[in-house]
Formats: C-alpha cells, sequence, structure tokens
C-alpha cells in the first residue's frame, strides 16, 4: 500500500502515459452536448470533440462529478493508499474543488486533503506532477501537500484563442461579452493565473497571436530552464512547429504536446493554442 496517492480531475490535462507512470488517479470531469452527458476523457476524446464542435451544437455545458461520484472515487482509493491528496481546477470557476471537500469530510478521519490548484489545463497539471513526484519518492502526506502548494504560485498559463465567442458562453469571460464585437477580427490573447482567467492582450493575425505568445514566455522565463505544455484544440501541426521553436530557443527541462482535454475546449473553442509552463 503507498503512503500517498495523488488524484486530480480531468481539467488538469495530464498526458495519460505520464499520469500512469506516476501513479495519478483522475475524476473525470462531465461535459453536456445537446441531449447527451459525456465523460471528460473518457466517453469523448478531444478530436472527436473538436471535430464535433464545428458541427452546431445546440446546447454545451460543462459539470463537476457529484458528491457520490466523489466518495466512490475516494473509497476505491482507500484500498490503495494511506492517505490521498486531491489537487482540483481552480475554484473560481468551477464547483470540483467544493464538492472534494465535501466528500473528503464525509470520510473523515480516513486523511484526504484537498488542494485548489488555482488554474487549468497543464498549469494544474504541473501541480499534480510536482505533488506525484514527491510521492512515487516517498514523501509523506505534509511534505507531498508542500510541493503542490509550493508549485502553484510558479506555474501560468496563456493561450491564443480564435474567438472570445466560446469563453464568454460559458461564462469564463462573461464581463468581456461586450467586447466581442470589436475583437471579431483580432486573436484575443487570454492568461490564466491566481483563480483568474483575464486577457493580456490581442494579435491582428494568428501568426502574430502566436509571435506574441513567444515573446511573453520569453520576457517571463529568460535562459532559467523551463517545463512546457504546448496544448492545442486541433491545431496539431501548428502545435508541433510551435514545440520546434520553443525547443530551439529555450532551455526546456520536459515540453508536452498535447489537445486540450474537452471539458477546457467548451470554453476555449476551436484552434486555440496555448502555453502551461513553469521556471525552475
Amino acid at each position: 500500500m503507498k503512503e500517498v496517492v495523488v488524484a486530480t480531475d480531468s481539467g488538469a490535462n495530464l498526458p495519460r502515459p505520464l499520469a500512469q507512470q506516476l501513479g495519478v488517479e483522475i475524476i473525470p470531469l462531465w461535459i453536456q452536448m445537446n441531449d447527451k452527458s459525456y465523460r471528460d476523457g473518457v466517453d469523448i476524446q478531444p478530436l472527436e470533440f473538436f471535430q464535433r464542435l464545428k458541427e452546431r451544437v445546440r446546447r454545451l455545458q460543462t459539470s463537476q462529478p457529484s458528491l457520490g461520484e466523489f466518495l466512490e472515487f475516494y473509497r476505491r482509493l482507500q484500498e490503495k493508499a494511506r492517505s490521498i491528496v486531491s489537487i482540483h481546477v481552480t475554484s473560481r470557476y468551477s464547483g470540483v474543488f467544493q464538492a472534494a471537500r465535501a466528500a473528503a469530510a464525509e470520510l473523515a478521519p480516513y486523511p484526504i486533503e484537498v488542494v485548489d490548484s488555482g488554474t487549468i489545463a497543464m498549469a494544474q497539471g504541473f501541480v499534480v506532477l510536482a505533488a506525484a513526484r514527491a510521492a512515487a519518492a516517498g514523501a509523506s502526506l505534509a511534505e507531498v501537500v508542500e510541493r503542490a502548494r509550493a508549485a502553484i504560485p510558479k506555474v501560468d498559463l496563456i493561450a491564443a484563442l480564435e474567438t472570445l465567442e466560446y469563453a464568454v458562453r460559458g461564462g469564463r469571460l462573461a464581463w468581456a461579452a461586450r467586447m466581442v464585437g470589436n475583437l471579431l477580427q483580432v486573436k484575443p490573447l487570454v492568461r490564466v493565473a491566481n483563480n483568474d482567467v483575464g486577457l493580456f492582450g490581442q494579435a491582428r493575425s494568428r501568426a502574430k497571436a502566436i509571435r506574441q505568445l513567444l515573446d511573453t514566455l520569453a520576457q517571463r522565463v529568460g535562459d532559467a530552464s523551463v517545463h512546457i505544455a504546448i496544448l492545442h484544440t486541433g491545431a496539431v501541426e501548428e502545435a508541433q512547429r510551435l514545440k520546434e521553436e520553443i525547443l530551439a530557443r529555450f532551455r526546456c527541462v520536459e515540453v508536452y504536446i498535447e489537445p486540450v482535454t474537452p471539458v477546457l475546449g467548451v470554453h476555449a473553442g476551436p484552434g486555440a493554442l496555448g502555453l502551461a509552463y513553469y521556471v525552475e
């Protein structure tokens, strides 16, 4: 039996082989599309989802696992480890963290530490990886929690969207609804950090938007060693070119390319490119 098992939700957008290698347990979030519900990354995969997103979708929503689902999830993990560290998507825009905490309270005194990552996608994923690597090295519950919380202020996520339409419609940038008309001809640049989602720039073309992503990365990273995940909503070839440029330009410790998991693609929309990263 393990000392600590690290758990997260599918919003962490972790590469599956890496999650399996480190023993990270993942609870899927939910997507409602038209009249059907799907478990994120289980019943529907990213590339299938992005293709369907181009078709006419009448209803598109996301939701967190129920209290009952979390209880079942944690009870299964109790058989594998003496304690659980459960790291989740930002609590400001999702009820996942609250549902996890409610389930943890019901299972007391069994030790479950629930951590709000304050972010999404592989920015959240890097927090999970920091905790999972500590757990794999034999760290205690307190040490794994400390490693996760120490990683949170370091991670960053920036992205170039094709449109604000999906983020506005999903409520993640509802305040920007009045700007959508003004941004139809530009590519919005979005940042997720410190439990908030906001615009940090815009570009007149896709090429300029990608260039701004790289320039922003350069400003914040410099010549430090960096961990990076390149995220995309169907832009496979552009993501690969971006990886090649990043490898040539920066001191990379690890670089991943991952399609954005469907539950996040709902808000990003098709054609988005993003960079999740942190420096050592």
